[in-house]
């Protein structure tokens, strides 16, 4: 009969994880854990494998094994988020508990079901779940790890992990081991890449937002395609260097699948007589311009971004359809006063593309040119490389070894195994669905079945579907575009005017920012409860303007991003009062130096916004 702890403690898990939790916890296993009381009066673990016994935890002392495995611990503040290696019993988990700020929180990856079903039984670890300080991983499944991963780890925590081992888990649990830390690694760079890719482009970001405001307007939601193709294959065609072996075969496809285009493989396809059915532009930079800038004219159906780029949504003939990204969700919605649906984009086209088939409900969802590693040496398609390419070379640094699709190795690097795991990802958590790997060469993307495209045409495009009839019969009908351009214009009149109130209110915070940091720092005579209460004041003001303070929010997240990394805006472990002070009043200091810089560099966005739209009023009244 399963004891009282045990009870509770599953009742807890299964208000956090759900039923299936009983499920994971009924899983056999072939090792028998035996619990010991140990020369202290503790309880310890014992592992019998394979006709082999090892202890988990110390078999005299585990409680004070754990307070020296917590003892070591040197370099965290009350902001590290702790990713722990193995539960044993949890007496060490325990300690390290009594170091927790109101920010930290515990990662528990623990490979044995046994081993956490033990735990289960002896340690209460009701508390600490409900307060929501610890979260488990179980298992050896590795693949599900990246899930895990990404629902703890993001921008603002990425640079304060902390990855501690117990014991000797490393050495029970070998393999695991390896891939836990592997998958790890790839999820910091993973978001690491993102950052760098916000801070580059954040000024590029909120520039497109304003200059496709208009386009946005006159254009179509996303939502119109949602399930427009049910159950027709969907082929995405990638510019990896083995489309050269099967690009001309994509012809059999035509009117057979919904062929889904880049802006690099746009032109290789027009070229080879094959009609793509969609083009997909996701990138916020001008260089991407150049890619399509020779077949704007076309009247292919354009799926893009809101803050995609703007001269591309600008030129472009055919239709367009926009999907919302999770940052600009609620600014779009407040200014268009309707909500613009929003698909996954991951890093890359293909990464949308592939979310874009699922969307519209194809099935199967095939990958063509989707090598994602150095396929013979090369970075692209022979036909899908540009002058500003440079060399289509492999580089010698900077390589990643992964398996290919033959089970041999091949060059990647990061950029693009951060793609790879997105798909693989997304495969896992929509798993519903065929997605067929036509490359015929380069990495191996997990959850794709891999065939010929020759193979595929023949065994799922069998069935002849008038894909460019069926686009065009869309009903895009909506109000007339002269009303809701003017309804757009006084909410851009409005945003303006709440930013300038926000920006007075900034200026207000980095005055008493700085006279907290001169009463702390220079021991100068304020009264401090006065200053604390008008910082307090500025930012319930603020806060009320939460919705329009999202019109700076590209400008504004590398401060943010900023606020997080850098050490000296952390709260540390035994600080001060004075040391608390001068910490908080320079991170004070910084972001409201943030929200009035970036309101300067978004009101001129605005104002030319405004203008744009009221030429366009005085335009349409005079035809």
């Amino acid at each position: 009969m399963e004891n009282q702890i045990y009870q509770n403690n599953i009742s807890v898990l299964k208000e956090i994880y759900g039923e299936n939790i009983i499920d994971i916890l009924s899983d056999e296993s072939d090792e028998e854990i035996i619990v010991e009381e140990a020369k202290d009066g503790s309880y310890t673990l014992k592992i019998v494998s394979d006709g082999q016994s090892r202890y988990i935890t110390s078999k005299y002392a585990p409680i004070r094994e754990a307070k020296k495995f917590v003892n070591n611990i040197e370099d965290y503040d009350y902001e590290t988020l702790f990713i722990v290696f193995g539960m044993g019993i949890g007496y060490h988990i325990f300690e390290l508990s009594k170091l927790l700020g109101e920010n930290n929180k515990i990662l528990i990856i623990e490979p044995s079901i046994s081993i956490f079903r033990k735990s289960m039984e002896i340690s209460d670890w009701t508390d600490l779940m409900k307060k929501g300080k610890i979260f488990f991983f179980v298992g050896e499944d590795i693949e599900l790890i990246d899930q895990f991963y990404n629902r703890h780890i993001n921008e603002l925590n990425v640079s304060n992990i902390e990855f501690l081992v117990f014991s000797h888990y490393d050495k029970f649990f070998p393999e695991i081991y390896r891939g836990v830390v592997k998958r790890l690694k790839e999820c910091i760079e993973y978001i690491q890449v993102s950052i760098c890719t916000l801070k580059y482009f954040s000024n590029q970001l909120n520039y497109n937002l304003f200059k496709n405001l208009k386009e946005i307007i006159k254009g179509n939601n996303i939502k119109l395609l949602k399930n427009k193709f049910k159950d027709i294959p969907a082929i995405i065609v990638s510019a990896g260097p083995s489309l050269d072996k099967n690009i001309r075969q994509l012809k059999e496809a035509q009117n057979r699948a919904v062929i889904i285009a880049g802006g690099r493989t746009l032109k290789p396809l027009l070229d080879n007589d094959i009609n793509p059915d969609i083009v997909v532009s996701l990138d916020p930079a001008r260089a991407v311009y150049e890619l399509i800038k020779d077949n704007l004219d076309k009247e292919i159906p354009l799926v893009t971004t809101v803050i995609s780029q703007s001269d591309i949504i600008r030129e472009y003939r055919g239709k367009k359809y926009f999907s919302n990204v999770l940052e600009s969700i609620g600014l779009i919605n407040y200014l268009l006063s309707k909500e613009i649906d929003r698909i996954p984009q991951g890093g890359s086209v293909a990464n949308m593309s592939l979310s874009l088939a699922d969307y519209m409900g194809c099935n199967p969802i095939i990958l063509i040119g989707q090598d994602l590693a150095y396929t013979d040496g090369r970075v692209h398609a022979q036909n899908s490389t540009y002058e500003f390419d440079g060399n289509n070379k492999k580089p010698n640094e900077g390589l990643i070894e992964i398996e290919d699709i033959y089970g041999n190795r091949v060059y990647t690097n990061k950029v693009w195994l951060s793609f790879l795991r997105w798909f693989e990802l997304y495969i896992r958590e929509n798993s519903e669905k065929e997605y067929i790997d036509a490359t015929e060469g380069g990495a191996k993307i997990k959850g794709t079945k891999i065939m010929s495209l020759k193979e595929t045409i023949e065994k799922y495009c069998t069935k002849e579907v008038n894909i460019a009839e069926r686009l065009k019969n869309i009903d895009s009908s909506e109000s007339d575009i002269i009303e809701k351009i003017t309804h757009s214009l006084r909410r851009l009149q409005e945003l303006k005017k709440n930013l300038i109130k926000v920006k007075k209110k900034s200026i207000s915070g980095i005055k008493f920012s700085k006279k907290m940091l001169e009463y702390y720092r220079d021991n100068r005579e304020y009264d401090i409860n006065e200053i604390l209460k008008a910082l307090d004041d500025i930012d319930e003001d603020i806060k009320k303007y939460k919705l329009m303070t999202m019109g700076i929010y590209h400008f504004i997240s590398p401060i943010i991003l900023q606020i997080y990394h850098k050490e000296e805006f952390r709260e540390k472990v035994n600080e001060t009062e004075k040391e608390r002070g001068i910490r908080l009043a320079k991170k004070s200091y910084t972001l409201y130096e943030g929200i009035k810089n970036s309101i300067e560099r978004v009101i001129p966005l605005i104002d030319e916004c405004i203008e744009d739209f009221k030429q366009y009023e005085r335009s349409m009244k005079y035809e």
